[in-house]
């Protein structure tokens, strides 16, 4: 749903960044993760998940109604995003990238555009990685 408002002027797409960028007031954690990385990985991601997977699951008919303000598209490309995660993470590591992920998701449908999707995603990996 593109609703043609940018997303750089919408005050609820800054909340959600506002989040991420608690992580600049934390102390740095034991364990550091280069930023250049999450930085890139969440890019890969965003391009694979939402600007790939997200987008053509919406073109289905019946994955372009909402729940809500999420539509089924995003909960769907949400789930895979958590199942893909099992890789390398443990289940409970996994499901609790779901949640983020319909955020990531909601960004999407609302702006279709892979810039805000990268940003809300990086801002959130650093804030949860340095937090730690």
């Amino acid at each position: 749903m593109n609703t043609g408002e940018s997303w750089y002027r919408d005050w609820r797409y800054f909340a959600v960044l506002a989040l991420g960028l608690l992580a600049w007031a934390l102390p740095e954690p034991a364990l550091r993760i280069a930023w250049w990385r999450l930085a890139v990985l969440a890019l890969a991601e965003e391009i694979v998940f939402r600007g790939l997977l997200q987008r053509e699951l919406s073109r289905v008919v019946f994955l372009s109604r909402r729940i809500g303000p999420l539509s089924l598209a995003n909960v769907l490309a949400s789930a895979v995003f958590a199942a893909v995660h099992l890789i390398a993470q443990p289940l409970v590591w996994a499901a609790a990238v779901f949640a983020p992920s319909l955020i990531f998701g909601w960004i999407w449908d609302r702006y279709q555009r892979i810039a805000p999707c990268w940003l809300a995603h990086f801002l959130f990996n650093f804030w949860f990685f340095y937090r730690l």
